[in-house]
């Protein structure tokens, strides 16, 4: 695509080699005598060799020149200018010679380089050309051929070798040439200049634009002359005839041989020779005029487009071919319009017009066709801008129409423009027997800025020998095309009638805005034949000459590789040369765009080869790794600025990712500053722990020395290539401390408390530095990453974790690493403090050293508790839910860490630190802990006086600042405080030293207790002495019975409740209406109570004669009560073990789970005669019912008072009762009478029961609580898993089945009637009994008290002598009248 291999065309002679030189004056002499020391330094075998050291950052520069050179250009002081020909004059050969040996081309700078091209600012570009960057306007021309530039202002010229072998002292000295005939009026266009190539050095020929008056010079020694009368006398001089007035020559063209093409901007050209026909030199001018007889059709005259008198047409373009037959020379001259003339020329001045044809209507349609510009677009303007001849060795590679030869083939540039923009491009024309063919046409997509109207350099088209590679050059860019597949691919061969070819290699070289920088010449260069790639040369005025060169295609590389502009290069580009140099715009065209994606990827790509250093503009060994690491991260620093300023928007996770790498760069260098001042102070023989630390990370996780090529050094080695793994080294340090003591273990040479002292306050320092210096370059630099203000608290907060990596600071790894190695320093100086060890030799850790550690340890702290918490808020911003619950579980732990940390540094004396350290996280509990706890073991020591006597008064005195804290934040914090500080007390047991806290925590200990619900067997004292409010007090009342667990404490509570419930009521802070509500749900829950106190009574002497043993007390119960029902049924036996535990120990049962209690209880080992044993259902379903008041739930409780009575019907064997045959009635009503079932009804008709809640019939409890579904709709089963519910509906199934057994063999339904009456006609019979004994006691108890009163009568007359009158009371007992 850009390979060219040709070498440079013969020389062309432009004197008669036969004809004698002629002899000047002595400056003459003496100036070719210096051109010929010029002349040697010509091309070399390494002028145009790739560069292969060239540095990146363009630190080498050519040396000053010479002050007495470096003068404003239009000066004339003639002693200034004799004085720098004299400095040129003055070297000899043989310096000259060493010079040049020791000169490199490498003195230039380099600008750009990718894998395609390169922009080289050449050093032999004169100092004053470089820096002038005023308004006055500069013309110049570059001459390949012979390696020379000239630059001409309005009355000088500046003549001097830029060609690469050059010596960079003499070319940076140019001649200095007083032009004739000029004008010092700035309005006048400038002089036409050119250099005339000869032997041994060139000519100069000067055009005076106005004036069209002609100076030659045979050499530019005779014209450098300081002598003005003999510079005017040595010239050739001449005008240009025809020249009209008002007409201006605006350009001139070589048309060798001895000849130039001169173009007047009246749309004539004239044909200028600076020789006659035996070779002397002189001047003569003439017109071209069509004298041929072509007068019409395709190929008619030019008369009317360059004669006089025509329409003036302008001139695009003026090319000269190679020349034909000697002596003669075609050239073609292109018009904006298209009309294309070819013209044969000769020395004699002769000329003839070959052809004429119009190009315009082929250039449009190809252009059209395209699509890129629309055929009905209105308001467009179409123009030729300038062509070119392919070069012979592209000739034949297209063929233009089947049948014809090819006998001229152009490259054309055009342009189509519009208001807001102009489309270029280039068109491959043939031309062959009258037929014109565009068979390819390539638009530059890369750049679409309009021509200034003010520009005074018109875009050129170069095209290099081979043509690979189109340069457009602009006035302020360089466009490079590559047409290689456009040209020479077999693809392009088969494709001879379209027009559209494929996309080939373009991009823009632009130049800055507001420099003044502007290209006034530019030139194909000649590369030796041995270089495959293409070069120009272009000159810009106020810099100098800079070189732009397309490599050659590498053999492993195919046309496909480089066929586009990528992202990274372009960011490549802009990191790497952008800051260094002022000529280069790297801010990227609107023309060539990247999607987000490849941007982001280029950008992490290039971040990675700097951390790493795989990129090529850095060396991998220096003598400074500082400067080193300086460097790299400057260019991490100049990547992201170029992001942030020309490719927004960039994701945010992109962003964070150069940030950490840069934060990483930042870090290393910090690292590299420990390790410096570890080797310089560490004792002889010891390790550095950094060398040691490198050392043990696994091959895997870093790049490996090559010990083969003698890499030794693993420090600066992992500085240089594993940076970007720094989140790796850090967990390390920890490792490595550990390590290497277990090594000294092994090697049975411990160490010393002094050198594991030192180790581990280098890996404090290691730690530290990283961690600090990367959330310090954070914080500082958030707003360059394009990270607002409001995501940053203590340095990092995620608001958006969706989507983000993790963060390099805080993995796991390196949380868990710093956090162990603080715990590391704390267990080390606890134990040389505990043990107060010294080892032999006085080698003890020196005390100014542990002390600084420990003050680096208090730090290293606050990064752990700093990492941690930014790891819990990454987690816990995640989306996924499980992610976020592991970030709930660290920051749970973290609070733990940083307790256990923090209580750390008061063990090793630094409790100030941990105070610190907990205000600054908000840590109350953490606060109230190091306080309370430095109080309390404060004062234990004084009580205990193991205090010195002269240490007491600092001792008090430390308590007394430890209180003033305590107070202090009561102020400050407020109710977090008093809830961490209080909660203190209650979690060590010491909740009632919180009701002697004085007045001013009074308000605090009040909301703290009225908002710990768990305190409420406290709350409530607090409520009634300090607030005296009764209602609260019976409220937590409330809650502390839910709390008890023993059954005395919660009857003891709910009776204090009631009473406070009633005293509410008597201080008017509850409604009559509330508290009664309020005193049910107390009776009920008494109620209950008393229903457990009533089962356990009655368990009480199994439970004593049982082992004081608890399992022994609970089996002795089973055994007796719990065995016909439970035994099979794994999940009611074991529910009943439990049961029958808490019963022994008195702790409270569940209501449900005492009703489950009573009810599986075997009827046999009961005592029939017991009140527990007649009434234990109706007690169940007692508290069921009252359960179901209370609460209101009836479905739950309706539900368990069917499987009561299902129980209580079972309980007995009524398939054997119906078996009445060969029974008395009374035998049945017996067996009946002995019945749980009865028994429960004839208790329930006692007391009225019944009449408020019936007995469930014995079809209606059939199926309860056997399903799953029926089970799970219970909220007593909320919480039961769904196994559970299904062994417990089975084992309800298998009551169930017994009550289905009864009902079928014992006729319960037709029983059931019966059994209802007969326990409603007992109950009835029971309670006559009981009224009619009633009536017998009292018509004897008033028989005795009338018998009494007779007798009294009889012996006192019915009084007593004291006048106490006798009788009986109300209730039978006799007044004793005292």
């Amino acid at each position: 695509m850009f390979s060219t291999t040709s070498g440079p065309p013969a020389t062309i002679t432009l004197r008669n080699p036969r004809r004698r030189q002629r002899t000047g004056s002595d400056d003459s002499v003496a100036a070719q005598q210096l051109f010929k020391r010029l002349k040697r330094s010509g091309l070399t075998s390494e002028t145009f060799k790739p560069l292969q050291n060239t540095p990146a950052n363009g630190e080498v520069y050519s040396r000053e020149p010479t002050p007495s050179v470096a003068r404003d250009i239009d000066s004339h002081d003639p002693a200034t200018q004799e004085h720098a020909s004299l400095a040129i004059r003055k070297r000899g050969g043989k310096n000259l010679d060493r010079e040049r040996r020791e000169y490199n081309h490498d003195s230039n700078i380099e600008l750009t380089k990718n894998n395609i091209y390169s922009v080289l600012r050449l050093a032999t570009s004169p100092a004053h050309f470089q820096s002038h960057q005023g308004s006055a306007k500069w013309r110049g021309q570059l001459v390949p051929s012979i390696g020379y530039a000239i630059a001409t202002t309005q009355t000088e010229a500046l003549v001097w070798c830029y060609k690469q072998g050059a010596n960079a002292s003499d070319s940076s000295k140019p001649l200095i040439i007083r032009l004739p005939h000029a004008s010092p009026d700035t309005k006048q266009p400038l002089p036409l200049a050119a250099l005339v190539p000869s032997s041994p050095e060139p000519g100069l020929l000067v055009v005076m634009p106005v004036s069209g008056k002609v100076t030659y010079w045979e050499t530019i020694s005779i014209a450098a002359t300081m002598d003005l009368d003999r510079q005017k006398q040595q010239a050739i001089h001449g005008t240009i005839v025809g020249l009209a007035t008002g007409e201006r020559a605006t350009n001139i063209t070589d048309a060798e041989p001895q000849g130039f093409l001169i173009t007047i901007d009246s749309g004539k050209i004239a044909h200028l020779s600076i020789a006659d026909f035996q070779g002397k030199a002189s001047i003569s001018a003439q017109i071209l005029r069509n004298t041929s007889s072509h007068n019409g059709g395709v190929f008619g005259s030019l008369r009317a487009v360059f004669g006089g008198g025509g329409s003036l047409k302008e001139i695009a373009a003026v090319k000269a071919s190679n020349t034909v037959h000697r002596g003669q020379r075609d050239c073609i001259i292109g018009t904006s319009r298209g009309l294309l003339q070819l013209w044969e020329l000769s020395w004699s001045l002769t000329h003839s017009l070959k052809y004429e044809v119009d190009i315009k209507a082929k250039l449009v349609d190809s252009i059209h066709n395209l699509g890129v510009i629309p055929h009905d677009c209105e308001n467009q303007y179409f123009g030729v801008l300038d062509l070119v001849f392919l070069p012979s060795s592209a000739m034949g590679q297209v063929r233009i129409n089947s049948g014809h030869r090819s006998t001229m083939k152009l490259l054309v540039l055009t342009v189509t423009s519009s208001v807001s923009d102009s489309r270029y491009a280039l068109h491959v024309v043939g031309i062959a027997d009258g037929t014109i063919h565009v068979p390819i046409v390539h638009p530059v997509s890369c750049y679409t800025t309009p021509i200034s109207p003010e520009s005074s350099f018109k875009p050129t088209l170069l095209v290099p020998n081979k043509g690979q590679t189109a340069y457009v050059v602009f006035e302020e860019a360089v466009v490079l095309v590559s047409l290689e597949e456009v040209l020479n691919s077999p693809d392009s061969q088969l494709r001879t009638e379209t027009t559209k070819a494929p996309d080939p290699f373009q991009d823009v070289i632009d130049f800055r805005k507001g420099k003044g920088y502007r290209v006034i010449a530019c030139a194909i260069d000649i590369p030796e034949k041995s270089y495959k790639g293409s070069a120009c040369t272009v000159m810009i005025q106020g810099y100098g000459l800079i070189k732009v060169s397309v490599a050659p295609l590498g053999e492993d590389l195919t046309f496909s590789d480089r066929a586009t502009t990528t992202a990274q290069t372009k960011l490549e580009q802009a990191v790497f040369y952008g800051p260094q140099q002022s000529l280069l715009d790297f801010s990227g065209r609107p023309e060539i765009q990247f999607a987000t994606e490849d941007i982001e990827d280029a950008a992490i790509r290039i971040c990675r080869s700097i951390t790493s250093s795989a990129s090529k503009h850095f060396s991998t060994a220096g003598p400074s790794t500082e400067q080193h690491l300086q460097r790299r991260a400057i260019a991490l620093s100049d990547l992201v600025k170029q992001l942030s300023k020309h490719y927004q928007p960039v994701r945010p996770s992109v962003r964070w990712r150069l940030l950490w790498e840069a934060e990483k760069m930042a870090a290393a260098k910090a690292i590299w500053r420990c390790y410096c001042d570890a080797v310089a102070s560490k004792p002889k023989g010891e390790k550095v722990l950094l060398h040691e630390l490198v050392e043990c990370i696994s091959e895997l996780d870093k790049t490996e020395n090559q010990p083969d090529q003698h890499e030794t050094d693993p420090v600066r080695h992992w500085l240089v290539h594993d940076v970007w793994r720094l989140q790796i080294l850090l967990p390390w340090v920890t490792k490595a401390l550990v390590l290497l003591d277990e090594e000294s273990h092994e090697d049975n040479i411990p160490m010393s408390s002094a050198y594991r002292a030192r180790l581990i306050s280098e890996a404090h320092d290691i730690q530290l530095m990283a961690l600090q210096t990367a959330y310090s370059f954070r914080q500082d630099n958030a707003s360059l990453y394009g990270l607002s203000e409001g995501t940053m608290i203590h340095d990092l907060l995620i608001e958006d974790g969706s989507g983000m990596p993790e963060i390099w600071t805080s993995t796991s790894l390196i949380c868990e690493a710093v956090r162990k190695l603080a715990e590391y320093f704390q267990n080390f100086a606890t134990d040389l403090d505990s043990h107060n060890s010294s080892d032999e030799e006085g080698s003890s850790a020196p005390q100014q050293l542990l002390e600084q550690t420990a003050q680096s340890n208090a730090r290293l702290v606050d990064m752990s508790c700093k990492i941690h918490t930014e790891r819990a808020r990454l987690l816990q911003a995640d989306n996924n839910l499980e992610v976020r619950a592991q970030g709930q579980e660290l920051e749970k732990r973290s609070d733990r860490y940083r307790r256990d940390l923090l209580k750390g540094l008061v063990n090793i004396g630094l409790y100030h630190s941990a105070i610190k350290l907990g205000e600054k996280y908000g840590d109350m509990e953490a606060l109230a802990e190091v306080l309370e706890s430095e109080i309390q073991t404060s004062q234990d020591d004084l009580d205990n006086n193991l205090v010195a006597r002269e240490e007491t008064d600092d001792v008090r005195a430390k308590i007394a600042l430890c209180q003033g804290f305590v107070d202090l934040y009561f102020v400050r914090y407020g109710g977090s405080w008093a809830n961490a500080f209080f909660a203190r007390f209650v979690d060590q047991g010491r909740i009632s030293q919180l009701l002697v806290h004085g007045p001013k925590q009074r308000n605090h200990l009040t909301a703290f207790l009225r908002g710990h619900p768990e305190c409420a067997a406290f709350s409530w004292i607090n409520e009634v002495a300090v607030e005296s409010d009764f209602a609260l007090a019976a409220d937590d009342l409330g809650r502390a019975q839910k709390q008890a667990d023993t059954v005395w404490a919660k009857k003891i509570q709910l009776s204090i409740s009631k009473l406070a419930t009633l005293a509410a009521v008597t201080n008017e802070q509850r409604n009559e209406d509330s508290a009664t509500l309020v005193i049910h749900h107390i009776n009920c829950q008494v109620e209950v109570l008393d229903a457990q106190e009533q089962l356990y009574e009655y368990l009480k002497p199994t439970i004593r004669r049982a082992l004081n043993d608890t399992p022994a007390k609970v089996d002795a119960v089973m055994e007796q009560y719990f065995k016909r029902f439970v035994n099979a049924k794994k999940a009611l036996r074991s529910a009943m073990k439990i049961n029958v535990k808490k019963i022994a120990e008195e702790k409270v049962l569940d209501v449900e789970d005492l009703v489950d209690t009573i009810s599986l209880m075997d009827e046999d080992g009961l005592d029939p005669d017991s009140d527990f044993a007649a009434g234990r259902f109706l007690t169940a379903i007692k508290l069921v019912r009252s359960c179901m008041l209370d609460t209101g739930n009836v479905e739950r409780w309706e539900l368990l008072g069917k499987i009561i009575w299902r129980r209580c019907i079972i309980q007995d064997n009524w398939s054997k009762i119906n078996r009445t045959e060969k029974k008395g009635d009374a035998q049945v009503e017996a067996e009946t009478v002995g019945t749980a079932l009865f028994k429960t009804l004839r208790e329930g008709f006692k007391s009225n029961f019944w009449d408020d809640y019936p007995p469930f019939e014995p079809s209606s409890v059939l199926g309860s609580g056997t399903t799953f579904e029926s089970l799970r709709a219970s909220s007593r089963y909320d919480t039961a898993s769904d196994n559970a519910i299904e062994i417990i509906a089975q084992e309800l199934s298998i009551e169930d089945g017994v009550l289905q057994t009864c009902m079928r063999e014992g006729r319960l339904e037709k029983w059931w009637r019966g059994i209802i009456d007969a326990a409603r006609m007992s109950a009835w019979n029971e309670a006559a009994r009981i009224c009619e004994d009633n009536s017998r006691r009292r018509e004897t108890e008033r028989r005795f008290r009338d018998q009494m009163n007779r007798e009294d009568e009889a012996l006192w007359g019915g009084k007593r002598t004291d006048g106490v009158e006798l009788g009986m009371d109300e209730e039978g007992d006799v007044k004793m009248g005292i």
